[in-house]
């Protein structure tokens, strides 16, 4: 029997001619970081960014930049035209001067003039409200005459149809008797023959002048109701335009009544002391005419587009000459400060809970390989819920800084939610887990031996040993079983890897 043994790398085999061998691929116990993160993706934004609108509509008349420009804080951007605002604003501020000036007439007192003016006032109101009066009674005077005048052919009309109706009543109730007594006789013919001469032609003949002779003598009261209706519409119409000239008057007179009330309740509260509810009145309206200065002198100064941060413009929506309108849906020009970016990603809600504000990420843009590193600055409170599926959205803020990143480009992220440092580690698969705990095969002079160990954090290649195993201790990670052919009874030597790295092999003789 020929035994053979060599070292090969990381590899140790022990083969046998001709007989079946064991291959253990080994690792060596060594001391590591183990970091435990969640994966997310986004699109990187600027931490400063300005979507900027004016605060005024009106007519673009100047745009100062251009996307890809840099401006400091400040920087005019584009203006509007200021015509009307201008106008609105020495309007606003007149009405505010006279509000203050009554202020002061108010507080003051009435003077001489004043009180003379009032006085006037009154008299003219009275003057007013006489003649309004006046013009009333003849108003109403003028229309009656009117609408007894529209009476007359009324009257006239209805006598003559009541007459008409009195002298024809024996005449028309003699053609009805007589059309009814025809009819009957044509019933009764026309059921005892259907085609006799009396059925088709002499008593249908007799009806016909029956009803000829009862229009004839019904023509004069038809002519009399017609004429009726004529003037009773003539009537309706000037008792409507009598009523209307009556309103116009009295309305008249209701507002020279409420003048003249006003110019005595004037001249009363002049002839006395301003009362506190009067300074009072005129301090509110004086608030309120500011209020209105103030918000046109706001509107006339955002007329003017200035950048609020120092940055590089990124859109430009506007154009010269184009209008817009107070705020906007979509911003007129965009700024941004290169150099600051948030991540926005979204966790599972099965992650949720393991991530935390002030956690480390590490950031990978899009075309880099280089990750940059940041922080978890926001945590969404409430899900986002699609199709059943619930996830956070999470915010995390780079510390590194770079300004070369363009904004709104995509990028992968990395949030350690556990890190732990120089601690003992073994790859995952040297580790077995079973319902009895987890064990671990090392080999000690050759004899595979399965150790019991107490885990702790692992990443997806390695595991953290907290017992049972010491630093360069060998572990086994594989076992592959094989057969070592010989045509002249020597021993076959193989193996791979390196001892000292991530695995290596140790092969043993498994038969006599």
């Amino acid at each position: 029997m020929v035994l053979g043994t060599a070292i090969l790398g990381g590899t140790i085999v022990y083969a046998q001619a001709s007989k079946v061998t064991t291959t253990y691929r080994t690792a060596l116990v060594t001391y590591g970081t183990i970091t435990q993160s969640i994966g997310m993706a986004g699109n990187l934004t600027p931490v400063n960014e300005a979507d900027l609108n004016f605060a005024s509509a009106g007519t673009v008349q100047n745009l100062y930049v251009q996307v890809g420009q840099a401006v400091g804080a400040g920087t005019p951007l584009a203006t509007v035209d200021t015509t009307l605002l201008s106008a609105q604003l020495l309007q606003a501020q007149a009405t505010l001067s006279s509000a203050q000036a009554k202020l002061s007439q108010d507080q003051a007192g009435p003077t001489g003039q004043s009180l003379t003016s009032a006085q006037n006032s009154v008299a003219s109101a009275l003057v007013s409200m006489t003649n309004a009066q006046t013009s009333l009674a003849d108003t109403q005077a003028i229309n009656a005459q009117s609408v007894a005048a529209a009476q007359v052919p009324v009257t006239t009309a209805q006598a003559k149809l009541a007459a008409d109706q009195a002298s024809l009543q024996a005449t028309i109730t003699a053609d009805n008797t007589q059309l009814a007594t025809d009819q009957a006789t044509l019933a009764t013919d026309c059921a005892a023959n259907a085609t006799s001469t009396l059925c088709t032609t002499t008593d249908p003949g007799l009806v016909a002048n029956d009803k000829t002779k009862l229009a004839n003598d019904n023509q004069p009261i038809v002519a009399d109701q017609a004429a009726l209706a004529t003037v009773q519409s003539g009537l309706a119409a000037a008792t409507a335009k009598a009523q209307q000239s009556n309103d116009q008057a009295a309305a008249q007179l209701a507002s020279m009544r409420q003048q003249y009330s006003a110019a005595q309740s004037s001249l009363s509260a002049m002839q006395t002391s301003t009362s506190p509810q009067t300074i009072q009145m005129d301090d509110a309206q004086i608030s309120i005419d500011q209020v209105n200065v103030n918000s046109v002198q706001h509107q006339l100064d955002g007329a003017i587009l200035t950048s609020p941060i120092p940055g590089i413009v990124s859109q430009v929506n506007i154009k010269a000459g184009q209008s817009v309108s107070a705020g906007g849906t979509t911003s007129a020009i965009v700024i941004f400060s290169p150099g600051s970016y948030n991540l926005t990603g979204t966790v599972s809600d099965s992650q949720v809970n393991l991530v935390a504000i002030g956690q480390s990420v590490q950031v990978t843009p899009a075309g880099s390989t280089q990750a940059l590193l940041g922080k978890i600055t926001l945590i969404s409170p409430a899900a986002t819920v699609s199709s059943g599926i619930a996830t956070f959205a999470v915010t995390a803020q780079l510390t590194d800084t770079s300004n070369s990143i363009r904004p709104g480009i995509s990028a992968s992220a990395s949030v350690v939610i556990n890190q732990v440092v120089h601690v003992l580690t073994v790859p995952i698969s040297a580790v077995h887990t079973t319902a009895a705990g987890s064990t671990v095969n090392v080999l000690q002079n050759g004899v595979l031996k399965s150790v019991p160990v107490q885990t702790g954090a692992s990443d997806p290649t390695r595991i953290e040993i907290t017992s049972g195993l010491q630093v360069n201790q060998v572990v086994v990670i594989a076992i592959v079983t094989s057969s070592v052919p010989s045509s002249n009874g020597t021993s076959v030597l193989g193996g791979g890897g390196t001892r000292g790295g991530g695995g290596g092999g140790f092969r043993a003789p498994t038969g006599g």
